[in-house]
């Protein structure tokens, strides 16, 4: 259960990052530089996701914390899993029709650094506090 509620949270971190990292590069005009994006984004998600697991590693130790590689490893793939089920839909209700598989395959390259940083920085900064 707790690589499902990682992966998810995950996924919804990431899709949070990258949608607020356009807003504002278009607020500021940053251009439409994909670089420009991809950075905002990855620092937005970095710190959405320690500050998130700060908060939970002092209310419930135990609910977000890394036991293994393997799990780690497994954690990364479910988010990778799960991007499609939560991606869909998200767009069909706000576009009105379905995206292409396109938009899957550029953004799991992201997905795969910045979530692949983010469980590596849990693992050994944020995990490593014994559960109670």
């Amino acid at each position: 259960m707790r690589i499902l509620l990682h992966g998810f949270f995950m996924v919804s971190v990431n899709l949070f990052s990258v949608m607020v990292a356009f807003a504002i590069a278009v607020i500021f005009s940053l251009g439409n530089g994909e670089i420009v994006h991809a950075t905002l984004a990855l620092v937005l998600n970095l710190v959405v996701y320690l500050t998130v697991y700060s908060l939970m590693r002092s209310v419930e130790s135990g609910i977000m914390r890394i036991d293994s590689w393997s799990m780690l490893m497994a954690i990364l793939m479910i988010s990778l899993a799960m991007l499609p089920a939560v991606y869909y839909p998200i767009y069909y209700f706000t576009h009105g029709g379905w995206s292409s598989f396109d938009n899957l395959i550029t953004t799991w390259p992201f997905q795969i650094i910045v979530n692949s940083i983010c469980l590596v920085l849990n693992f050994f900064i944020v995990g490593k506090k014994p559960a109670k």
